[in-house]
């Protein structure tokens, strides 16, 4: 237990416009109030800020209220003045709050340079993939949606040094106003490309070094990727039995989950997806969250059972034989932990980097987006299925590796060694 005499009060800046970027960071505040600490949460505004609300956690609202990528193109249009503005006001209630350290996402950039001003370290916790060390082991593959005739002509391997050592050198516009505003203010950081903006004073990586195929670094130490952090436990509290579910898995033959995360941009591919399914005999569970309204679901046969939201969607995964998932960091790990093959679809370069490491140990078959085509779908399903026994093996010795999903914890205990 941490020193209940200290009680060091940490700030958290969760990105609220986005459950992967909500959760976590909700996980790491109950566990570190669980083992001594005190606990602020900061917001943008957002539709998870329910998640600290219903922990008990009292929000300190930070004006503008905009979500992720609104935050971003606010930050890129205002004037030097007017970010200077916000961000000095934005340090003032961080010094006001007296906080020691202030634990953020990296979606919103001026978050990312206010606690510098603040003079209160700043902690970013990420996930492995967009950390230096896995474009410096050129694990980074050319992102397919930025695929084009072109593109397509150059060999992959070429494609994924040039987009490794680009992610690596990057500096663009976003840095070039960073560094520019931290002069005026005389913040003495100066950043040497928009990647190294994302790590703060202290990088913590949410996910097992051993999964991502990394080993450790003087920068970023084995203890540094604190590992998994899974949602289920977080809406055990909503956890009922649903009658529809458990129906539905007693119906005869083969089991599938459907889920997409929540981002508008999957809407067509999930609705893509849903009508192949539509089309099959197999048993479907799909969760369509944000992705549709009521009055957008389409005629589906009795096999495709419809979930807004499920909140033991990891047990879920357990129980069927097959996932069709994005690439979200939560999803990834819900298929890891599941011991069951999947098929992933990637909305960016960050979810296909998550999923290239399910495809390297042998538990996931990687389609793109922006080529998705009917046969490749059911070519897919047909050869998970055609070679289960294969990825089931490939599946349990998937788990077998994987640590216990402890990343809040372990995100505890190494806040407290940074704060003292």
């Amino acid at each position: 237990m941490i020193n209940s005499e200290k009680k060091p009060l940490i700030g958290f800046f969760p990105g609220f416009f986005d459950l992967g970027e909500s959760y976590p960071f909700i996980k790491i505040a109950l566990k570190y109030e669980e083992m001594g600490g005190k606990v602020v949460i900061f917001s943008h505004g957002g539709k998870y800020e329910y998640l600290a609300e219903e922990n008990g956690f009292k929000i300190k609202q930070i004006r503008p209220i905009a979500s992720g990528p609104d935050i971003t193109s606010y930050f890129m249009n205002s004037t030097d003045e007017e970010m200077i503005n916000l961000i000095k006001n934005q340090a003032l209630i961080y010094q006001n709050s007296g906080i020691r350290a202030l634990v953020q996402t990296s979606s919103y950039l001026d978050c990312l340079i206010a606690p510098y001003y603040a003079k209160v370290p700043l902690i970013s916790i990420i996930s492995g993939i967009l950390a230096p060390p896995y474009n410096q082991a050129n694990f980074a593959t050319y992102p397919e949606i930025s695929e084009n005739m072109f593109t397509m002509l150059v060999p992959h391997n070429i494609k994924n040094l040039i987009n490794n050592w680009y992610t690596l050198n990057y500096k663009g516009p976003i840095t070039k106003k960073f560094n520019r505003i931290a002069s005026k203010i005389n913040i003495d950081k100066r950043f040497r490309g928009f990647q190294e903006i994302m790590l703060g004073n202290y990088t913590l990586l949410c996910d097992d070094i051993n999964f991502l195929g990394l080993k450790p670094t003087k920068d970023y130490p084995e203890k540094n990727y604190i590992g998994p952090i899974l949602s289920d436990d977080l809406f055990k509290k909503n956890i009922k039995k649903d009658d529809q579910i458990e129906n539905h898995f007693k119906r005869p033959g083969k089991k599938i989950l459907l889920t997409m995360g929540s981002s508008f941009i999957m809407k067509d591919i999930f609705l893509e997806v849903l009508k192949i399914l539509n089309q099959t005999d197999y048993n479907v569970i799909a969760t369509y969250t944000s992705l549709l309204e009521e009055n957008e679901i389409p005629k589906l046969n009795e096999n495709i059972l419809m979930k807004k939201f499920i909140p033991n969607i990891g047990q879920i995964n357990k129980r069927v034989d097959l996932a069709i998932i994005h690439g979200g960091r939560g999803t990834v790990y819900n298929s890891a932990y599941s011991g069951k093959p999947a098929i992933g679809i990637p909305l960016n370069g960050e979810q296909q980097y998550f999923l290239d490491n399910l495809v390297r140990h042998g538990t996931c078959i990687r389609l793109s987006k922006t080529y998705f085509k009917k046969e490749k779908m059911q070519n897919a399903i047909e050869e998970i299925f055609k070679n289960y026994e294969n990825y089931m093996k490939n599946s349990k010795n998937l788990i077998e590796k994987l640590p216990r999903p402890e990343g809040d914890k372990n995100a505890v205990l190494r806040l407290h060694e940074i704060i003292t």
